[in-house]
């Protein structure tokens, strides 16, 4: 009966049954061995309601007989005939499952475990799979086959029970997990599978185990567990040892100060993120605000506080072993140490599980990868984790979904309020100058205002003023102590983990002079590729060591600079230098050529052959790479003098005519340092072209005196070499000074001098610019007629080399022609289109002076609407550019309204 139902002969010989009916009949007979069964119950089980025949006594009778021929059953002493119903006759240790009941009924009278395991043994033996397997119709699957289950199930249970208590329990986890896996909803099998994984040690795996059954009784029942279970998890929860709650935060910051937006966004982490992280680079007191905060909130941890610092920078040991951590953190929780799990999964999850339904706050301090912070981070919905690291470890941010919280260096204000914290609102107030100096030059690292502010507390007697001088001498000096605390040895924590060749980029980025770093200017001083440098760089802004402001475009802390600066041997420093102004004089050629194309052309030096250069193909990618490299210029270019004289100087050519077409400061600048290094170079035409440059710049801003002083200066050294290009530049360039302060006589002079020397040299795009000044002079005499004429040949030559520039500018001429001729809508007109084409080159100056051209025209026209648009849009540049004529432009728009 115990599997499928089979008859033997006393020899063990299986007596085949004629049919299934049959079957059904003989197992409900042995199921009441010795007892009467009903006819009308014997009916229920061999057939459903629509399967009855028409005499189902009759029908039953028939099964009877042939079950009495297939066992031999002549005399019909075995399958007996009693009122109401059949019985069958037959000794109880005959059939399999009376044997089954006897010996679990015996088991349970057995004191000695090892007794009962035997027993209960013999009895689960008997059973060879389900009970009356293939018989599953209608009341033998409804009630028999359930029955013989539950029976089978409960004689498992006791012999577990017997097995725990005998101490075998190791082996019994698979048989009880595929068990409880079969019956989930069975607690006393889940209390034995639990019960077993903590007597063989496993404490972790049975909390998790109570956690997941836990579980599916909600899902399944819509109940919590009972009361055994119950009583299981508060003993798996129980201290070994009377022990305090843990409270392991270090001391605090005693007058923290600032940080109040990141204080608001941790505590926006406590009803929501499990994991926040507190990233930035060394020095700007990612611990302090850690513990600050921690502190501030302990309240709502009435379970603890567990801190470790895992030790991610220490220059003298190995990051702190993850599980080394943990275990403290066990043993802080209540654990034994002699009860501590074995294996690291199993310590993961014990103190996943005890931490489950407590509220505790964890702070990992100075962590260098996600893999350390993992295993101690807490999953408890009422616990929180608080990790900080000089790393962004955005694995944790990915996987984790942790909340990063970046810390920045201090403002103005939060740099002098720690100050004053620090060294006493006396001496604070007594010298705001010096404490404004102070903030500046510590530049906002907390680490810095701290270090200073204790010399500044331990000398009471010395000056503010003493402070300020030491730090701008050597400010890693002055920012460190005598027991060897200080910027630069933090620094040098974070600089010894990196990896060769993000040490080595590290190191010359803090070469570069200008306070900006691109991709390609970074490749330059690492001699890498672009790709490469990009890469590299990203990794060190992960690491803190840089700070990406915009996307390719980073910048090093100033006391970071310091220090990578003075890692540099000479030799490297002087190499990355001259690899990054080859790149700008490289590129910058490039791109110089796209906006002037028809500039005469300078001889470049040689590309180094680990030097890439990605030239700009249109206009706009060579003024966006401008705009990109423009804010370093001056201080490479400082940095260049005297060490790189020709590169300097080529790269001061190559940006002249975007700092003029975009009227930025810094070209006049730009222009004596280019000026100088041709003088220590000894070059007389460079000297002479500077010069020339240099009074662009100075008639830019309305220095008439001065540009005219450099303007002869450069004519005067190309009469000197005999430079009749230059005797041409030089001359149309005082042309157009003398004709800004109403020589105009003296403007033509010059020009024509300049006109007859392209003429003879064949320069097409020069003789045009001779031509179109000359239109402007004689127009400015009165003589529009003749300065037309100039205008339109200028035009003329300037379709020849295809010159935009030079079409507009030939426009602007024509229109202030056409204007004195009384031609409005025709010089308007040309205006128009001069206006729309400068401001397409890009040059800005230009679209400026052409636009107030035209809103004189227009006012002296009575077309007040234009000249006012006109105006206002000259003046939006000119204020945008800060130039001087801004003032002028907002008069005459004031005197429009």
């Amino acid at each position: 009966m115990l599997g499928a139902v089979e008859v033997r002969t006393s020899d063990g010989d299986v007596v085949p049954l004629p049919s299934r009916r049959v079957t059904v009949l003989l197992a409900a007979l042995v199921l009441r061995v010795n007892r009467t069964m009903p006819v009308d119950e014997l009916v229920d089980l061999l057939w459903n309601e629509d399967e009855l025949p028409s005499n189902p006594r009759s029908a039953l009778q028939i099964y009877v007989s042939r079950l009495r021929t297939t066992i031999g059953d002549t005399d019909r002493t075995t399958i007996a005939t009693a009122p109401g119903g059949y019985s069958l006759r037959a000794e109880p240790a005959n059939v399999d499952v009376e044997v089954f009941r006897e010996l679990v009924r015996e088991a349970t009278g057995i004191a000695d475990p090892a007794a009962r395991i035997d027993t209960l043994g013999r009895a689960l033996a008997l059973w060879r799979g389900r009970p009356l397997a293939g018989l599953d119709i209608g009341t033998v699957s409804r009630e028999l086959v359930p029955r013989l289950d539950e029976e089978h199930l409960q004689a498992q249970e006791l012999y577990f029970d017997a097995c725990l208590a005998a101490g075998e329990s190791t082996a019994l986890v698979p048989e009880l997990t595929e068990l409880a896996e079969r019956h989930p909803a069975r607690e006393r099998v889940w209390a034995q599978l639990i019960s077993a994984h903590r007597a063989s040690g496993r404490t972790a795996l049975a909390l998790s185990t109570y956690a997941d059954v836990a579980d599916r009784l909600r899902e399944l029942l819509g109940a919590d567990p009972g009361p055994e279970l119950q009583r299981l998890h508060a003993e798996l929860l129980a201290p070994t040892e009377l022990g305090v709650v843990p409270r392991q935060l270090p001391a605090g910051v005693p007058a923290f100060t600032g940080r109040t937006d990141d204080l608001e966004r941790l505590d926006q982490l406590l009803p929501t993120a499990g994991l926040g992280l507190v990233i930035g680079p060394a020095g700007v007191g990612k611990t302090s605000l850690a513990v600050h905060w921690a502190r501030q909130v302990a309240d709502r941890f009435p379970d603890g506080i567990l801190y470790a610092d895992l030790l991610g920078f220490s220059p003298v040991t190995e990051p702190a072993d993850p599980l080394a951590v943990l275990s403290r953190f066990l043993v802080a929780l209540g654990t034994a140490p002699d009860r501590l799990p074995a294996n690291a999964e199993e310590q993961i999850a014990l103190y996943r599980s005890l931490l489950a339904d407590r509220a505790v706050l964890v702070v990992l301090d100075n962590a260098r990868s996600a893999d350390q912070v993992r295993p101690l981070a807490t999953t408890g919905s009422r616990c929180r984790t608080v990790v900080t690291s000089r790393n962004e470890l955005a694995g944790l941010v990915a996987t984790e979904q942790a909340e990063p919280i970046r810390l920045d260096v201090f403002d103005a204000l939060e740099s002098k309020q720690l100050l004053a914290a620090r060294i006493g609102a006396e001496r604070f107030r007594s010298d705001p100058a010096s404490v404004d100096a102070l903030a500046e030059r510590c530049a906002g690292l907390p680490l810095a205002l701290s270090l200073i502010a204790a010399q500044i507390a331990l000398r009471p007697h010395r000056s503010l003023a003493s402070f300020v001088s030491t730090l701008g001498e050597g400010p890693l000096d002055a920012l460190s102590t005598a027991d060897g605390v200080g910027v630069r040895t933090i620094f040098s924590w974070s600089y010894r983990q990196l990896r060769p060749e993000l040490a080595r980029m590290f190191r010359l980025v803090a070469q570069h002079p200008g306070t900006e770093i691109t991709p390609g200017a970074a490749a330059a001083l690492a001699g890498v590729p672009v790709r490469e440098a990009r890469r590299t760089v990203g990794e060190l802004v992960a690491n803190h060591q840089l700070i990406e402001i915009e996307p390719d475009r980073w910048v090093l802390h100033d006391l970071l600079r310091a220090y990578g600066q003075e890692l540099c041997e000479p030799g490297e420093a002087d190499a990355a230098l001259e690899r990054l102004l080859g790149y700008l004089v490289h590129t910058g050629f490039a791109a110089a050529v796209l906006l002037a194309p028809s500039r005469v052309r300078v001889a470049l030096p040689e590309l180094p052959a680990d030097a890439e250069v990605v030239a700009p193909a249109t206009r706009d990618e060579a003024f966006a790479w401008f705009d990109a490299e423009q804010p370093n210029n001056l201080a490479v270019l400082r940095a260049a003098a005297g060490r790189a004289d020709e590169l300097l100087w080529l790269c001061v050519w190559t940006i002249a005519d975007y700092l003029d077409f975009r009227g930025r400061s810094g070209y006049a600048q730009a222009q004596q340092l280019a000026l100088e290094a041709a003088v220590r170079l000894g070059d007389l035409r460079k000297q002479a072209h500077t010069r020339r440059d240099l009074a662009r710049g100075h008639m830019a801003m309305r220095e008439w005196d001065e540009a005219i002083r450099q303007h002869e200066l450069a004519l005067g050294i190309a009469e000197e070499l005999d430079d009749q290009a230059g005797i041409a530049h030089g001359s149309l360039g005082l042309g157009r000074v003398y004709t800004r302060i109403g020589d105009h006589r003296r403007a033509i002079e010059h020009t024509q001098r300049a006109l007859r020397i392209y003429e003879r040299t064949g320069h097409v795009d020069a003789r045009a610019n001779a031509l179109n000044n000359l239109g402007w002079y004689h127009s400015e005499l009165g003589e529009y007629e003749a300065g037309l004429d100039y205008a339109q040949q200028s035009l003329k030559l300037y379709a020849e080399v295809d010159s935009e520039f030079g079409r507009a500018v030939a426009s602007d001429t024509s229109g202030y022609a056409l204007a004195g001729l009384g031609r409005i809508d025709e010089a308007i007109a040309l205006y128009t289109v001069a206006v729309e084409t400068l401001r397409g080159l890009g040059r800005r100056l230009d679209t400026a002076d052409c636009l107030m051209a035209m809103a004189r025209v227009q006012d002296r026209a009575g077309r007040g609407d234009g000249a006012r648009a006109s105006y206002a849009a000259a003046l939006e540049i000119l204020d945008d550019l800060e130039h001087p004529d801004a003032e002028t432009v907002r008069k005459c728009l004031a005197q429009q309204r």
